[in-house]
């Protein structure tokens, strides 16, 4: 498991790459207890995440909840395969917004901020 992140249009965008599993859930544990405080929304590409199980899930659902307590949103990109047919089983995709892509993300984010003002 590898990451990147960077920030696009105030959000931090956190890209996974591999397996996201209990062997590599460790490796990000320290990125999400921070994203969860840094006081921004979280959007997390897992476009190149081949497999999810059980700790990867259990990971992005600590992060949610934290990112909400704290009044901010958290975004699922590039979903496919095994990880959004398991997200799909659990009902995770109910609750945690799911886009094809970032720039599919930030196109609904400008239309709902246009609708606002």
């Amino acid at each position: 498991m590898s990451f990147v992140s960077y920030v696009c249009n105030e959000d931090q965008v956190i890209s996974l790459s591999g397996d996201f599993d209990v062997s590599s859930v460790g490796s990000v544990r320290n990125l999400f207890e921070d994203l969860a405080v840094n006081g921004s929304d979280v959007i997390v590409d897992l476009s190149n995440v081949r497999f999810i199980d059980s700790s990867g899930i259990g990971a992005l659902v600590f992060l949610y909840k934290r990112l909400v307590a704290q009044q901010h949103q958290m975004v699922l990109i590039g979903v496919q395969g095994q990880p959004k047919e398991l997200l799909d089983i659990l009902k995770i995709t109910n609750t945690i917004p799911v886009f094809e892509s970032l720039s599919g993300y930030l196109g609904e984010k400008e239309r709902s901020v246009a609708v606002v003002h």
